[in-house]
């Protein structure tokens, strides 16, 4: 009997777990409407059987769970106190109270003492951080994702060049990222300089000093601007990690950027402490008391107590399969479960969300300005893909569940979602983003201009995003400088091309063929999933690549096996799941793997009619399979600092272009006809 590799092993732990209460969460996708259409009855291949009864079996297994809905949050209610406005917590972002727990009740070590932040112990970082579902699979934790959004609660220095620096108070939409240094307001400041060792050091600095933040962004707080020119004397306050006694000190000094995927630098701390309370204060006296900083890959465990963002992921998942499971049997069952659940989700006036995302990964704290949520809430909702591909595949399999009725409030609700997405304060954010915060921003707002039959709307945000953020994404080699930098660089990698491939396949869907489309350093959607297939993952998630490996198989073809030896190497039962399915060249209609296979059969199909012996070119000899062996094209800045010295890819996470440019400047002979790397 063959063994199973721990990847396989874990893979078929989850596919066991969707039979329970569980949800299996693919990545965000879309599956050709037509595609599915055709795949009833005898003209299903099978080749993808076993990934169709997969999509069933789950579609019957999570329909258990639901419906789902953001009004079951206990007695914690956002700020609007209406319950059926969405609210989730930033997930990285922790109390810094500094009280001493000796003779308390209500903190985590109570009778020693050391000093407590309230925070406990967090998840590391391998545990997720982005946003899904809190089951188990490969986009299923609630904080998997997108939510590194960090706060420091006090000042951030961006050190752009010897003695220039950009300060600012690191609450809101300004803060530091993880490779600059960070200040409390409470500490003196410091003039940084180059050392021979590359540690800083300390210079006293005289006189008041204004602060301002990143030129070109608007400040949250009326601060008085201008550059601060050095900084003041003292030593670098720590920044300690829960259960840690060392603090982050890795940062851009001198204009010099720090190495990628660097470990932190460490330097011992001891604190001391402020004596707490004499009364036992209950865990939620924290929220709105102390002010929260940032913990890079401490996932606070409490961001799990609240539902709405497991909803999300549980109820558009199994939207999707149950659309899928209608379309391909026509059970009734099916298409009533993904009505209900959008019913409960979306459209009911007791239980119905919102159409916003106002208080979306919040990050907690004293004042006004943590009762509103962050850019980077609008990436929780990115399951809203799968429920508009579900959605339209109950339509064109002619649903009688899927109503008029339900329809045009359906198209009421995507309305108002566009109009928040585009004029809100916190979507405008979100739009200005560079990085995978805005790649899946497209996913929604393209998928919510499909279903409301703005096609046109659709296609401009989709082929605005390959012809704008998307230029500056991927260098020459295939790396994604604006998701290299984060620390978990392979998830990231993996992440943010589940949004691209996204992008393409809804544009597939309205006729576009955006797979060729190049970055300003030429480079494709394959040249980007090609690098991380090179890489080492480093002990984390190899299985947030499978999906994507299959999508690149089936957009360019695979005339070399390369693909398919990856995927069988890593999991052998690769055809046993749903984004097998997903994932052939005849569900990409206007990819260059099917358009290879249409010519060709066109031209067989004139050669035998002409009865001639012409040459007729072989899929592997026409699918878009290109050697990277890009001219070094000179760098510039990415586009995005046109205006800013430094930018945001997450809340309160800020880079520089010193910072990005050595991992634009990374040349590869990785190819498309290379053998499958090894993990």
């Amino acid at each position: 009997m063959k063994r199973l590799a721990f990847s396989e092993l874990l893979h078929l732990c989850l596919l066991l777990s969707s039979g329970l209460s569980a949800v299996l969460a693919d990545s965000n996708d879309w599956v050709n409407v037509d595609y599915v259409i055709k795949q009833i009855g005898g003209d299903a291949s099978s080749d993808t059987a076993s990934a169709r009864q997969a999509i069933i079996n789950s579609a019957s297994s999570s329909a258990k769970s639901g419906p789902w809905t953001v009004v079951d949050k206990g007695s914690v209610q956002p700020p609007s106190g209406d319950p059926r406005d969405y609210l989730s917590w930033a997930p990285y972002h922790w109390p810094n109270c500094n009280w001493c727990t000796k003779g308390t009740t209500h903190l985590s070590n109570p009778g020693s003492n050391g000093p407590d932040d309230g925070s406990g112990d967090g998840t590391e970082d391998g545990a997720g951080d982005d946003g899904s579902n809190s089951d188990s699979g490969p986009d299923s934790d609630p904080y998997d994702d997108g939510g590194d959004s960090e706060d420091d609660g006090g000042i951030l220095i961006v050190i752009r060049d010897h003695g220039s620096v950009v300060s600012t108070r690191t609450h809101g939409i300004y803060g530091p990222h993880r490779r600059m240094r960070k200040f409390r307001r409470s500490d003196h400041l410091f003039e940084a300089s180059s050392a021979a060792d590359g540690v800083s050091n300390a210079h006293p600095l005289s006189g008041n000093h204004d602060m301002h933040a990143p030129d070109g962004l608007e400040p949250r707080d009326n601060l008085p601007t201008g550059y601060i020119p050095t900084l003041p004397s003292g030593t670098i306050p720590p920044l300690s990690y829960p259960g840690s006694s060392s603090s982050s000190t890795v940062g851009t000094i001198a204009g010099t950027p720090a190495p990628a995927e660097a470990p932190a630098k460490t330097q011992s701390s001891q604190a001391s402490c402020t004596p707490s309370p004499t009364k036992s204060l209950a865990p939620s006296a924290t929220w709105t008391t102390c002010p929260y900083e940032v913990h890079d890959g401490k996932v606070n465990p409490d961001v799990r107590t609240l539902p709405d963002s497991p909803a999300v992921v549980s109820m558009s998942q199994s939207v999707l399969y149950n659309s899928l499971a209608y379309a391909m049997q026509k059970t009734a069952a099916y298409s009533q479960n993904a009505a209900k659940f959008v019913d409960a989700f979306f459209l009911s006036s007791t239980t119905g969300v919102h159409p916003n995302m106002n208080f979306g990964q919040m990050v907690r704290g004293p004042g006004k300005d943590h009762q509103v949520g962050t850019f980077t809430g609008v990436l929780d909702l990115r399951g809203l893909v799968k429920v508009v591909n579900g959605i339209q595949l109950l339509k064109a399999a002619g649903s009688p569940d899927w109503t008029k009725t339900r329809d045009q409030t359906m198209t009421s609700w995507m309305n108002q979602y566009i109009t928040w997405l585009q004029t809100s304060d916190i979507g405008q954010q979100t739009a200005s983003k560079a990085n995978n915060h805005f790649s899946f921003y497209v996913n929604q707002l393209a998928a919510a201009k499909l279903y409301v039959g703005d096609t046109k709307g659709a296609i401009s945000a989709i082929q605005g995003y390959f012809s704008n953020q998307y230029l500056d994404q991927v260098a020459a080699s295939g790396e994604q400088p604006f998701e290299a930098v984060r620390t978990r660089p392979f998830h990231y990698r993996c992440f943010n091309l589940e949004a691209m491939i996204t992008n393409a396949k809804m544009g597939d869907q309205l006729g576009l063929n955006l797979w060729t489309a190049k970055s300003k350093y030429g480079a494709t959607i394959q040249t980007a999933l090609d690098y991380v297939m090179g890489l080492d993952p480093k002990g984390e998630d190899v299985s947030d690549i499978f999906p994507h490996v299959a999508a690149v198989a089936a957009a360019y073809g695979d005339p070399k096996g390369k693909y398919a030896a990856f995927l069988e190497k890593q999991i052998s039962t690769y055809k046993n799941t749903p984004f097998w399915f997903y994932d052939q060249s005849s569900a990409i209609p206007n990819s260059p793997a099917a358009q290879s296979t249409h010519k060709r059969q066109v031209d067989e199909l004139d050669d035998n009619l002409d009865r001639t012996t012409s040459f007729v070119a072989r899929p592997e000899e026409m699918v878009l399979d290109v050697v990277n062996e890009v001219a070094q094209i000179p760098f510039e800045c990415p586009a995005a600092f046109a205006n800013a010295p430094a930018i945001e890819v997450d809340d309160d996470i800020w880079v520089t272009c010193a910072e990005l440019k050595p991992l634009y400047e990374i040349y590869t002979s990785i190819s498309s006809n290379s053998s499958a790397p090894s993990m």
